[in-house]
């Protein structure tokens, strides 16, 4: 599997991670079959810098939105703005979609890296993450 995004939504999600910086940002991703079509930014909830929640209210919004246009959650997105780009415990933990993407982005060391992964019962795999 692999995820499959346009290069300005990845900027976009970057730009995202930068404004929220030093707190984590994160976000939905719509589309089918392993393409993203749009992003949707949400606000963390918790406001940490270790961690993110969407608000239940957030999370019915987009998914209302992404049902009227036709789409699918293919992936949910968030930034390590002081930690490489893995999946902390607690990110394996909450993920609770294991159809889904999960993408990092980490804000560490300058450059910005995006990693992508797939988690479902506790087990981690990397998958490649798509540019056009």
């Amino acid at each position: 599997m692999s995820i499959s995004l346009k290069r300005s939504d990845l900027e976009d999600i970057i730009g995202h991670a930068r404004k929220a910086f030093p707190g984590e940002a994160c976000g939905f991703l719509a589309g089918k079959e392993n393409m993203v079509s749009k992003v949707y930014r949400m606000v963390n909830a918790g406001q940490g810098t270790m961690s993110y929640s969407v608000s239940i209210k957030d999370q019915l919004e987009a998914t209302r939105r992404m049902r009227a246009e036709g789409d699918d959650m293919i992936g949910i997105y968030h930034s390590h703005p002081d930690s490489r780009p893995y999946p902390s415990s607690k990110d394996i933990r909450m993920a609770l979609h294991p159809g889904c993407s999960y993408l990092i982005i980490s804000l560490m060391g300058g450059a910005p890296e995006v990693r992508s992964f797939r988690i479902a019962a506790g087990l981690v795999k990397e998958e490649p993450v798509d540019v056009a």
